[in-house]
């Protein structure tokens, strides 16, 4: 069974607890594409350890429809949430602007010759989550570690940014955890996501599949886009 609201729950228990492990949240949205690329928001959570202080930032996200790899970004907005006012454990919290570079998204989708994207829901009905496999039908389109090599190609571009740890030379293998990692210790739990979307091409025709994945030591949740190829009859 998937422990989402398990995970997001060990995130944001209360004070009493003891610090809570680090974790990273990604959520990506279709935004546009060109007849090449795709470009999502991203959202990124980090909490950091702690059940108080985090980073939330948004990044646009440039993805090759031929390879599924991430092949650009630009950060959009890079904040820190503090809840810790007052003494009182607050939703939302106090907010601070962090360093670094960021751009505005719609200048930078004019720049590229993007269209905008309208997500569709019906465009998951024919694929199904299978023994962790990606069906179409009757139809493997996906193996479990494929589904795992698609979610690194997307989301490693982030990894410089979010390092799971500050020294990784100080932890034994077996005591890591990190999604960019696709040789790492253990397994992912992933759904369906409900709206994804069909690109129709000269040629193809392209199905972006919504995946919401965790790993099972509830290290983070992770959304990404599995890209389906359908060669079109002449």
């Amino acid at each position: 069974m998937i422990r989402f609201l398990t995970c997001i729950f060990c995130i944001l228990a209360g004070m009493a607890m003891a610090t809570p492990p680090r974790a990273t949240f990604s959520d990506d949205r279709i935004l546009a594409a060109t007849q090449s690329h795709l470009y999502v928001l991203r959202d990124i959570t980090d909490n950091l350890g702690s059940h108080f202080h985090a980073l939330h930032d948004q990044h646009l996200i440039e993805i090759s429809l031929e390879t599924g790899e991430a092949t650009g970004y630009w950060p959009l907005r890079r904040i820190g949430i503090n809840h810790l006012e007052t003494d009182d454990f607050l939703f939302p919290g106090t907010i601070t602007e962090r360093d670094g570079e960021t751009n505005g998204m719609m200048e930078i989708l004019r720049e590229v010759g993007a269209e905008p994207l309208v997500p569709s829901p019906w465009e998951v009905e024919d694929f199904a989550l299978v023994d962790g496999a990606l069906m179409k039908g009757e139809v493997q389109v996906l193996t479990p570690f494929a589904i795992r090599a698609a979610g690194r190609a997307q989301l490693a571009i982030l990894r410089a940014e979010y390092p799971p740890f500050e020294s990784e030379e100080d932890y034994s293998r077996e005591d890591r955890i990190d999604f960019y990692d696709l040789y790492a210790e253990g397994d992912w739990d992933c759904r369906l996501g409900s709206v994804g979307q069909a690109l129709s091409r000269a040629k193809d025709r392209v199905r972006l599949i919504p995946l919401h994945c965790e790993d099972y030591n509830l290290s983070g949740l992770w959304s990404f886009h599995a890209i389906i190829i359908e060669q079109l009859e002449n």
